[in-house]
């Protein structure tokens, strides 16, 4: 649940359908193994549309728009995870999980797992930073020690509901009942943790807490890691880049034990011991990569269902597209299946910019796959008047269809109106502009065609107006598409 100090970064969580994800299983396997059960998934998790969220992040009065005629397709923001749940003959489970999606830049509001435990495990326990609420830039006053709370104690009073309850560095936490009976999470690793009897959506859409509804059962996030709060909402910017969360590829895990009312630490006291899951990465290039914590992992792999076998030495170019299976050599139960589109977009290069902010404004932000990094025309020592230009290099000749505009998602300010757009093969000649158009006013990706492919290595693409009349010209992100 957004803070007022996410107001540089929220509006994507919904438009990317983070609050609203389905999970669709790919591809699984399952064996007995040495007295446990190894189970192994593929899961693609991505929302059914886009969506908007109505109020700001300081109204108090936020509602969710479902854009169900933004239907989502394959190329459309989606998680994949690799899964391997281990259940052991004491009632143990383990999971470990390679997580990854299709826009490796975006900056998540957390990432990791979510359950609902029954409303009379009310005791929570936990070994980490505590006992107030501490993200990623706000945790070194909170020590690690061992903490106990009760669920609805987690509940910070805000005459907004929103984001609380974390807490950071947590080797291991437990829910449990009146007479000590209940579950403990221990982390492969380190959590970040919360367990609160609302969810992220009851704390956005309720204005005051007594608005919130009945407390009902327990939401336990185990996340393997939570953007920090950074200090947007009084100018001092978002967190810094180490402490956001991207989408891109993550390991995490965790272990469930009975808590049975024995000694919580001494439940905890065990030591991951399941199989790791493997991860198919494609880079914007076209080169896709298989990975895994395992040190000593082999792979094998097969395109398209194809029956040659290859043993995995480099990365596989895979700009056209296709399907990937790819297992352990010493173990073909842990497997995963990834299917990539054809890469339209190209890398291109700012060769130079008419007007730049220095720094947090540097037109090279408009192609570096970043969406929270921006091109600002100048402000700080004078104002160049419209038009704004950029050009861009191919590094080749290359037979261009279009380009795709996304506006800074961290405010108006900036957003360009009318455009138009030159091509050249040397970076001197320009000609007529190919395409000239106007944009519509909102901070959605824009995306132009050209009536025909034209072959260029150069591309000049130019503001023309704002939309709020001013003279500033700004940007996220900038891609040219390709046959």
């Amino acid at each position: 649940a957004f803070t007022n100090n996410d107001n540089w970064f929220y509006a994507p969580w919904f438009e990317h359908g983070l609050h609203n994800l389905k999970h669709k299983l790919v591809e699984f396997t399952t064996c007995d193994k040495e007295n446990k059960v190894v189970l192994s998934f593929t899961v693609e998790s991505q929302a059914p549309n886009a969506a908007s969220i109505k109020g700001g992040t300081s109204s108090g009065k936020n509602s969710i728009v479902e854009q169900t005629d933004r239907v989502f397709g394959s190329n459309d923001f989606k998680f994949i995870t690799n899964q391997v749940w281990t259940i052991y003959p004491d009632g143990s489970v383990e999971l470990q999980s390679g997580i990854t999606s299709n826009r490796p830049s975006l900056t998540l509001p957390r990432l990791g797992y979510v359950m609902k435990v029954p409303q009379q495990y009310a005791n929570f326990t936990y070994y980490g930073r505590g006992p107030a609420d501490n993200y990623a830039d706000r945790k070194s006053g909170q020590f690690i020690e061992r903490y106990t709370n009760t669920v609805s104690g987690e509940f910070v009073n805000f005459p907004k509901p929103q984001d609380m309850g974390n807490h950071e560095d947590v080797r291991w936490c437990a829910l449990t009942n009146q007479s000590g009976q209940g579950a403990v999470f221990i982390a492969t690793d380190r959590l970040s943790v919360s367990a609160l009897p609302y969810s992220a959506l009851d704390l956005i859409l309720a204005s005051h807490p007594y608005q919130l509804p009945e407390a009902g059962d327990t939401y336990l996030h185990l996340d393997c890691a939570v953007t920090g709060l950074g200090g947007n909402s009084c100018g001092q910017g978002g967190p810094l880049v180490q402490d956001r969360v991207f989408a891109g590829q993550h390991t995490m895990g965790f272990i469930i034990r009975p808590a049975g009312g024995k000694d919580l630490a001494a439940v905890a006291n065990v030591a991951p011991a399941g199989d790791i899951p493997l991860t198919i990465t494609r880079t914007p290039a076209g080169m896709v990569e298989l990975s895994s914590a395992r040190e000593d992992a082999v792979f094998c792999y097969t395109i398209d269902g194809s029956k040659k076998v290859q043993e995995y030495k480099e990365p596989i170019s895979l700009r056209n597209g296709g399907t990937v299976k790819a297992w352990y050599k010493d173990n073909k139960n842990i497997s995963a299946v990834m299917k990539f589109e054809k890469i339209e977009s190209i890398q291109m290069q700012v060769v130079y910019a008419s007007s730049q902010e220095s720094g947090d404004g540097d037109a090279s932000n408009l192609v570096d796959g970043d969406p929270g990094t921006i091109w600002h025309t100048m402000y700080s020592v004078t104002v160049a008047k419209y038009p704004h230009w950029v050009d861009l290099d191919a590094g080749e000749v290359k037979e261009i269809k279009g380009f795709t505009y996304l506006p800074r998602q961290n405010g108006s300010n900036g957003h360009i109106k009318d455009y138009s757009i030159h091509i050249s093969m040397d970076g001197k000649e320009w000609g007529e502009p190919v395409k000239k158009g106007t944009f519509e006013n909102n901070s959605k990706e824009k995306r132009v065609m050209f009536d025909k492919p034209m072959k260029a290595r150069y591309i000049r693409f130019t503001a023309l107006s704002s939309q709020n009349g001013q003279d500033f010209a700004s940007g996220a992100e900038m891609t040219i598409l390709a046959n």
